[in-house]
């Protein structure tokens, strides 16, 4: 893996995992407050997900090789 994959790799999980802890925050505060948790929340986690999908991919990690 290059410099930059393992950077993209990098923020992505911490993306994920940020995202993953503000959804478990999202029980506390008003209506509003759990609503927009909960959006940001899913937001980061999938946007951490997709960063890490990729850079696995631009390594060649998740190719079937045949």
């Amino acid at each position: 893996m290059t410099l930059a994959q393992i950077i993209m790799l990098s923020i992505g999980v911490v993306a994920l995992v940020g995202g993953l802890a503000i959804l478990a925050m999202s029980a506390r505060g008003t209506e509003s407050q759990r609503y927009a948790r909960r959006i940001v929340g899913t937001m980061m986690a999938a946007l951490g997900a997709a960063l890490t999908i990729f850079a696995l991919g631009l390594a060649g990690k998740l190719g079937a090789e045949a």
